[in-house]
């Protein structure tokens, strides 16, 4: 009896951990590490609650359905109608990749946490060189409608310091081919995918095709370190669906090594 019950254990665990392994929770577009980031750049503390030396953490309850959609959201512990606001703001900024069992979406929830620390927001402040968010363009459109940059009156353009640098001109003095990818002779295309909000900052960075070896996260470093006018319509700014294509190379110099160039595009 008892090897009988260890045998039937041991054919349906197994069984019991793939279907556990196979489910994969929503998620927002970019990861958690997109994610941590983009609230980095995107939190405002708010002005009363800094007033009044207001602090905790703001929890939402969400649901998620199969085609990445929220169905409904709601508070589970708040800190101050403030706070609880800019939680909300930014949580409605987000994108969303549905849950999948067995590689099928489905519905999914989780939680979402806001932390209001003024200590570490000061330090944030101090880190990222701003405290409230600059508009290039108002007015500005607070509906959370995301167009297509071929749809818009304006589409973005980056703006560079240097007004005589272009796209390509800015990433080819900005990017470091990874060491990795020189050493493997990795040659390919990076596409990243992401949303221009009204403020010219980028939200819902997403690697919509992949190389490795670094060079990813060298694309991410030099997209995060451009600057955006926003789409406009209606002489509105609003949220603009964009993506970069930076393509790396190696190409054979007169002296028979590789040497790396890139070239790059945007648009939706």
């Amino acid at each position: 009896m008892h090897k009988f019950t260890f045998l039937l254990l041991s054919l349906i665990l197994p069984a019991y951990l793939s279907i556990a392994q196979d489910f994969i929770p929503a998620s927002a577009a970019g990861g958690k590490s997109q994610l941590r980031y983009f609230i980095e750049q995107e939190l405002i503390y708010p002005q009363g609650a800094l007033a009044t030396q207001t602090e905790g953490e703001v929890i939402l309850k969400y649901n998620i359905n199969e085609k990445g959609q929220v169905e409904s959201v709601i508070f589970t512990d708040r800190v101050s109608p403030e706070c609880d606001d800019e939680t909300l703001r930014i949580f409605n900024m987000l994108e969303w990749n549905p849950a999948t069992r067995m590689g099928i979406a489905v519905a999914d929830s989780g939680t979402f946490n806001m932390e209001f620390n003024i200590k570490k927001y000061n330090r944030l402040c101090k880190k990222r060189g701003y405290s409230y968010h600059l508009y290039p363009f108002e007015p500005t459109d607070t509906s959370g409608t995301i167009y297509y940059y071929r749809n818009l009156d304006v589409a973005p353009y980056p703006i560079f310091t240097n007004s005589k640098i272009n796209l390509a001109g800015f990433i080819a003095a900005n990017l470091k081919y990874p060491d990795a990818a020189i050493k493997q002779n990795l040659s390919g295309v990076v596409k990243i995918g992401f949303i221009v909000e009204p403020h010219g900052k980028i939200s819902n960075l997403t690697i919509l095709n992949s190389l490795g070896a670094g060079c990813n996260e060298e694309a991410i470093r030099i997209v995060r370190l451009m600057k955006w006018m926003p789409g406009v319509k209606d002489n509105k700014a609003v949220r603009t669906r964009m993506s970069i294509s930076i393509n790396f190379n190696l190409e054979s110099g007169p002296d028979g090594n590789f040497n790396p160039t890139i070239k790059s595009s945007y648009g939706g």
